[in-house]
């Protein structure tokens, strides 16, 4: 039980992350072929803030190990 508790804890912010990512990709795709550049910007950012914090959560156990 505390196992599933630690894995959900490991990664599930990266499944979010990844979500979150893949979605804003495909919202600035939409965007960028019908014209709508708000809607545009916005998936870029979503994209980038996703791919963000994947990169940064899937690097922190290695960046709190190096500090130790």
């Amino acid at each position: 039980m505390i196992s599933n508790i630690s894995a959900f804890v490991r990664f599930g912010p990266l499944a979010i992350f990844l979500f979150v990512a893949i979605t804003g990709a495909v919202v600035a795709l939409i965007g960028g072929l019908s014209g709508w550049v708000e809607v545009t910007e916005f998936g870029k950012l979503a994209a980038g803030g996703g791919a963000l914090g994947f990169f940064a959560w899937l690097l922190l156990p290695g960046l709190i190990r190096a500090a130790i």
